[in-house]
């Protein structure tokens, strides 16, 4: 195989990485949110440990049996593939020269999330625990920012300078660590999740909209406006979703669109590598 032609199969790996994980994040999101749960009319608060249920419910289209079959067949199929995926692209990347070691390191932190995410999927079956929880939600997402990043370094795609590559990793960790807090809200493990989750959403929607307006300025005007668009739109499910005591179908999106800004954030924080 040719090098030419090595680059080629590394980029198309990267691309169907990306889809993949965005599959993977988003059935997982499904799932968790089919889950039975308390009957909810005043968000935040019917999330409390303290305060009694008033019946448990199924939401009717996410949680019907046939589509959980279909979402479950769908999320191990997917993840399966990743798997498969990121190591042959490590093998690719670093098994002869001339080698990608930077594209190499990606592919083999991606094989190594997505063994340490499968052991934890064989490990607790089912099982509903925070630590559970915010380890497979934030394995997802970081999978799927590293393919983003992994795709955006194959194609040479450009860099960021220092002070913007820092902004973006330093709003990619807030991102994230409000997608915890709102996973951790709908769980009911933690009375205080729903109200940091919603503080830290000022500060997660200003970070992400100073780094979009610093990419604009660094030529990365499709990007910038992206993050734009996407943290807009954020805060608008974000607001309907808490208008409507946690509705599945808007939760849903909402999570979809953690995951596409955290990929956006970290794949603005790229500074170098070969």
């Amino acid at each position: 195989m040719t090098f030419d032609h090595r680059l080629l199969t590394l980029r198309r790996l990267a691309r169907a990485c990306v889809l993949l994980m965005l599959v993977v994040t988003s059935a997982s999101a499904w799932l968790r949110l089919a889950q039975p749960r308390p009957d909810c009319h005043d968000w935040p608060a019917c999330r409390s440990v303290e305060r009694p249920a008033a019946g448990m419910v199924t939401p009717t289209v996410l949680g019907e049996p046939r589509v959980m079959a279909v979402v479950r067949g769908t999320h191990r199929v997917a993840a399966t593939l990743v798997l498969v995926l990121v190591a042959v692209a490590a093998a690719l990347a670093l098994a002869r020269p001339p080698r990608r070691p930077a594209a190499g390191r990606l592919a083999l932190a991606l094989l190594g999330l997505a063994l340490a995410l499968s052991a934890l999927g064989i490990v607790t079956p089912g099982s509903r625990a925070p630590g559970v929880l915010l380890g497979n939600l934030l394995g997802g997402l970081a999978m799927l920012a590293l393919s983003w990043r992994l795709a955006l370094h194959l194609h040479d795609a450009p860099r960021s300078s220092p002070v913007l590559a820092r902004w973006a990793l330093a709003s990619a960790l807030v991102w994230a660590a409000q997608a915890a807090l709102g996973a951790l809200s709908g769980s009911g493990h933690a009375d205080a999740a729903p109200v940091a989750h919603l503080s830290l959403a000022l500060l997660a929607g200003s970070g992400a909209f100073g780094v979009g307006w610093a990419a604009r300025q660094e030529g990365r005007c499709r990007e910038g406006a992206a993050l734009w668009l996407l943290t807009a739109v954020q805060f608008a499910l974000g607001a309907g979703a808490a208008g409507s005591a946690a509705a599945p179908a808007l939760v849903l999106l909402h999570n979809i669109g953690a995951a596409l800004g955290l990929a956006l954030l970290l794949g603005l924080a790229r500074t170098s590598g070969r």
